[in-house]
């Protein structure tokens, strides 16, 4: 003959509410930190490529300034073209499927370069900016906030 404690553990096949519900509370609290914590790395990584392409821009408009003694505006159609057509000679195409580059306000001591995600991808909710001036501190901007 089984015993009263026999049959009790083998009716109890499955979860309770309780244990249940303080699983799922406990899934929330993760999601709840990991969310965010996600999505600050993504925008890190995308400020880190806009970056790269930019230091690839500012050495080149150096190396043009050495050259020439000036610095150049370069437009987003220039970049988005071969790189004989664009007065840096650079080939920064791949870039331009993901960000619209700029290089403006160049003169005989400085210039701006500014990477804006192009809408319709995941970098549209980024813009990376940096400030070269020859006798001055070289500052990022990222969405429109110095680091």
């Amino acid at each position: 003959m089984k015993s009263h404690l026999d049959l009790r553990l083998k009716k109890r096949l499955g979860f309770t509410l309780i244990e249940l519900m303080i699983v799922i509370i406990i899934i929330g609290i993760l999601a709840s930190v990991g969310v965010p914590m996600y999505l600050g790395y993504v925008k890190d990584a995308k400020v880190a490529s806009a970056k790269s392409v930019i230091t690839i821009i500012v050495n080149s408009e150096k190396v043009y300034n050495q050259r020439t003694g000036t610095f150049i505006n370069v437009s987003t159609a220039e970049f988005e073209g071969v790189p004989a057509n664009n007065p840096l000679r650079i080939d920064v195409r791949d870039a331009t499927q993901f960000w619209t580059l700029v290089v403006d306000s160049a003169n005989d001591t400085g210039f701006d370069t500014t990477a804006t995600g192009k809408e319709g991808t995941d970098y549209a909710d980024t813009t990376v900016k940096y400030e070269y001036h020859i006798d001055a501190d070289d500052t990022w901007f990222v969405d429109g906030v110095a680091e």
